[in-house]
């Protein structure tokens, strides 16, 4: 099959969205904030860390609730391999709303190169978060980003495409988990997950019970998926209304960027960012809409200026492997 032929079939009319899961999702997660931890703690893997719950996991939880969201199995116009693959002939070269920027990022996921991965294989997803300096964020866990004052985490993650084996690399700390005991993580099924090759199947698979929240944008940065499969996720996304276009946005090393996302909570919106060269994404970000005042219980006030930055997330890797420990 062709590329162009590829990207109408990813964007043909589909039925709108169901109810979100969000909801489900944000509440397991203010359960186990209060909870204390188990020996080994029961762990879930696709629960993107949200303003303002991020800092309140517990650490196996933190560890692997795979914070990483939104990232493309080849980044830049070379794969791992050295293989290329073009970027010339992108449909809208100049963008002008959030569907053009979605059905670019549809195409240029048509472009790579791919080969189905093996059952004991495992997905590779690499990032770098920038963080508030460890001791103020233990102070102030739901603080927006403090200019001067951060840090930047390396993250790894490995899943298995089995979803046997999982580990995690933070900071130099390799993790490695095993299913079985005490110890599971929710992990779709990847069979499954690589029959979703058109918007309409997504956003049917969407309106599934999957026994935890699942946002797909979240999903796209934390599996590696087949170029027909990620060009349909980007053809759901694209149905989802209320998109904010940013197109003078900037990433944390440095690199323009073009932002698109929605408003979660009401005066935070969560944005993917594109290269505005190749329309891969190559990280995500949370930034207040709106001056947010809240008083807590003991009569403090919290003030969040609009523009401020709450999370910012850099995608540098996301490939099939061999094995744990292997980045490519």
């Amino acid at each position: 099959m062709d590329e162009m032929t590829a990207l109408r079939e990813a964007f043909g009319p589909d039925p709108e969205p169901g109810p979100r899961t969000r909801e489900r999702a944000r509440a397991a997660l203010h359960e186990r904030m209060h909870s204390a931890p188990a020996p080994m703690a029961t762990v879930t893997a696709l629960r993107r860390r949200r303003w303002p719950m991020r800092a309140a996991l517990t650490a196996a939880a933190a560890a692997l609730a795979v914070v990483g969201a939104v990232a493309v199995e080849n980044f830049g116009t070379v794969d791992d391999s050295g293989k290329g693959y073009s970027t010339v002939g992108l449909p809208f070269p100049e963008p002008a709303n959030a569907g053009e920027v979605l059905t670019n990022a549809a195409w240029a996921a048509t472009q790579k190169p791919w080969t189905d991965p093996r059952p004991e294989q495992f997905m590779y997803n690499e990032s770098r978060e920038l963080r508030n300096e460890k001791a103020y964020e233990n102070e102030h866990p739901n603080d927006p980003i403090i200019p001067g004052r951060t840090r930047t985490i390396t993250l790894q993650h490995w899943k298995r495409i089995d979803a046997k084996v999982m580990a995690t690399n933070e900071s130099g700390r390799l993790e490695v988990y095993r299913q079985g005991g005490d110890v599971t993580w929710g992990q779709l099924n990847y069979d499954e997950l690589k029959g979703l090759d058109t918007p309409a199947k997504v956003l049917a698979w969407d309106r599934k019970d999957k026994n935890f929240g699942v946002d797909l944008d979240a999903l796209l940065g934390q599996y590696v998926l087949p170029p027909k499969v990620e060009a349909a996720f980007y053809g759901a996304l694209a149905q989802r209304p209320g998109a904010r276009l940013s197109p003078d946005a900037v990433n944390i090393d440095g690199r323009p960027a073009v932002g698109l996302g929605w408003v979660e909570q009401e005066f935070v919106a969560h944005e993917l960012l594109f290269d505005p060269a190749t329309y891969r994404v190559i990280g995500e970000r949370q930034v207040a809409i709106a001056d947010r005042h809240v008083t807590d219980e003991h009569g403090d006030d919290d003030f969040t200026p609009k523009g401020a930055l709450m999370r910012q997330v850099v995608y540098t890797k996301a490939v099939i492997v061999n094995n744990v420990g292997d980045t490519a």
